[in-house]
């Protein structure tokens, strides 16, 4: 595709984010290979075209039908019914935000629906564009740490601690599917999978701490989690802890990945995604940087991420890399190392959530991942 019709659906935070990818894109790397054309957005809200840079606004989804991408950054609740329409209209590129539904029934069947219709698709799931992430999967692959042993993992926020915070569709079960478990456990659940392999077992607790919250009517009462602690075993007998929360005083974006082996250990830490740190037994050191390098991790970084003077900060440079790699993917380019996610990956994490909140549900009892 030499111009790509980017059409996208919703214009809250995260549909400003892609936005804001796609008009960066062209400006931080030097060959995307085809011009970026923003040409529809679907929302519901008065916006002003010179501010959002679409061509055209529409609130009808059936508008949309000449589109070459469609990119959803809607609520949970309607991604399932946008898909269905995109796909009944021949829209065979589809990039979504996550999750997919939240809903595991729903996210077999639109895997189905894609696969059926050969529909070209990605989720979000960008925190595998990380440059430490990919660096720690190749390191653990390679047998620097020698034999993965455990793991730990949190995301810490702390954006719901204010009582007076309004009721939200992401504070409504039917709407959100889930709580911190959903809204921030997926991009964990979906790194361990990428790192370390498949899960296969999960016993979790999950807590809302904050039951009600203010609404046009006065008070509603909040049925999703605030916080989840799940404990895992991966289909190697690899164990570990992941813990979620929208209620981390003091931790407004706290994200640490942790894995321990027999011959040292690797940490990520959200403060800086450039290098994990890593720990080597044999010689009781401690290395961050380029001690060991896979070229073909570091051609992929070198494609996706912006040159350090262009950055837009960790969390933009990611989404504007997954972004890329989808547009590469439209072209027929491939990446070398990094797997972007896919319907399937958002599926395979749906399952993990099912079983926590089912374990949860039951006093933390061990649940199996079918």
């Amino acid at each position: 595709m030499d111009k790509i019709n980017v059409s996208l659906s919703g214009f809250g935070t995260i549909g400003k984010y892609h936005t804001l990818a796609y008009k960066c894109l062209p400006l931080c790397h030097e060959d995307i290979g085809c011009s970026i054309n923003l040409y529809k957005l679907l929302t519901s809200k008065s916006l002003d075209k010179h501010i959002t840079g679409f061509q055209i606004h529409t609130n009808n989804i059936e508008d949309l039908y000449d589109t070459d991408m469609l990119d959803i950054c809607s609520p949970n609740f309607v991604h399932k019914e946008q898909i269905e329409k995109a796909v009944g209209m021949g829209i065979k590129n589809i990039y979504c935000e996550k999750p997919l539904s939240g809903i595991s029934d729903e996210e077999k069947y639109l895997v189905q629906l894609a696969d059926d219709n050969k529909i070209t698709n990605q989720v979000a799931l960008m925190m595998r564009f990380y440059p430490a992430v990919s660096r720690t999967k190749r390191l653990i692959e390679d047998g620097v740490i020698g034999n993965v042993i455990n793991f730990n993992c949190h995301m810490y926020h702390q954006s719901y601690l204010d009582p007076k915070r309004p009721i939200s569709w992401r504070l409504r079960k039917d709407k959100s599917s889930g709580g911190a478990l959903v809204d921030l456990g997926i991009h964990m659940i979906d790194l361990v999978r990428y790192i370390l392999g498949d899960i296969v077992e999960t016993r979790a607790i999950t807590s809302t701490v904050i039951k009600k919250r203010p609404c046009k009517e006065g008070y509603m009462d909040v049925d999703v989690d605030d916080f989840a602690h799940l404990d895992l075993v991966l289909k190697p007998g690899i164990t570990g802890t992941l813990e979620v929360s929208r209620m981390a005083a003091g931790h407004g974006d706290d994200i640490i990945f942790q894995v321990f082996g027999t011959e040292g250990s690797i940490t990520v830490d959200g403060k800086d995604f450039e290098w994990p740190v890593v720990y080597l037994l044999k010689d009781n050191t401690w290395l961050k940087g380029d001690f060991k390098k896979y070229f073909d991790v570091e051609d992929d970084i070198a494609l996706l991420m912006p040159p350090s003077k262009f950055s837009l900060g960790w969390m933009m440079n990611a989404h504007m890399a997954s972004i890329y790699s989808f547009i590469l993917k439209l072209q027929g380019r491939k990446l070398k190392y990094i797997t972007p996610a896919c319907f399937e990956d958002s599926y395979q994490s749906s399952l993990i959530l099912k079983a926590a909140y089912e374990s949860a549900e039951n006093g933390g009892k061990a649940v199996k991942i079918i």
